[in-house]
């Protein structure tokens, strides 16, 4: 196989995760209205959703990634490369982002909130973003439908007005990692913990989308739309 054809996909991934990131990081900046980060935020992940799926599936987050794997749509190994091109792509994003604004953002436990909350919060909302990537693109019923993209980015605005001020509202862990990493590793600790939470958001989502839909598990293959 050509580089092309090995890596292709893991570098889409790369591509709209640092777009993520970069946006992430010069709305929430010192400097900026961040009151309408979430905006930003949610209609750039929309954007780079429709953009990347047909090449990658646009998934730029790891927990959607396990998500989409124990559903059955996405091999282990890809699954890995995808998580090494998203942290990539996302710890370059928040660089560059901290670069152009010159201010480096990061994710915390909000005033007046504890880290356990932060952290239900934080398994909650990548429960609900997973989920929502799983029946809006991989769902047989689903199948050619144009509104995957936009559902996916006003599922992390929701999630940031709802649990920004509690958690800072990650729900990726290519989010935590990255803004941490860029920042020298401040926060490391709460940000890794953050990543974890996220990740068994996806893995609540893949469990309750086995639950409730039966009949998307009876027959096997990588196909689907959004998340090829």
């Amino acid at each position: 196989m050509s580089f092309r054809e090995s890596y292709g996909k893991g570098i889409m991934e790369a591509v709209g995760t640092f777009v993520l990131l970069l946006t992430i990081q010069l709305s929430v900046d010192a400097h900026s209205n961040s009151d309408k980060a979430p905006m930003a935020i949610g209609l750039v992940l929309m954007v780079m959703v429709y953009a990347g799926a047909p090449i990658s599936g646009a998934h730029y987050n790891p927990a959607v990634s396990l998500a989409v794997t124990l559903r059955g749509k996405q091999p282990m190994g890809e699954m890995v490369t995808y998580w090494f091109f998203q942290l990539l792509g996302g710890t370059l994003g928040a660089w560059l982002g901290a670069y152009l604004s010159g201010d480096y953002s990061n994710i915390g436990v909000g005033k007046d909130f504890t880290v356990r909350q932060a952290f239900v919060a934080e398994v909650c909302f990548a429960f609900v973003l997973c989920f929502v990537v799983l029946c809006t693109a991989t769902h047989s019923k689903t199948a050619g439908n144009g509104y995957f993209g936009a559902a996916i980015g006003l599922t992390v605005t929701a999630g940031a007005v709802a649990v920004g001020q509690q958690s800072g509202a990650a729900f990726n862990p290519a989010v935590a990692l990255g803004l941490s990493i860029a920042k020298g590793f401040e926060s490391f600790g709460y940000c890794l913990g953050t990543a974890l939470a996220d990740l068994l958001g996806g893995v609540l989502a893949a469990l309750c989308f086995y639950v409730v839909a039966p009949d998307q598990f009876d027959t096997a293959g990588y196909e689907a739309v959004g998340t090829a």
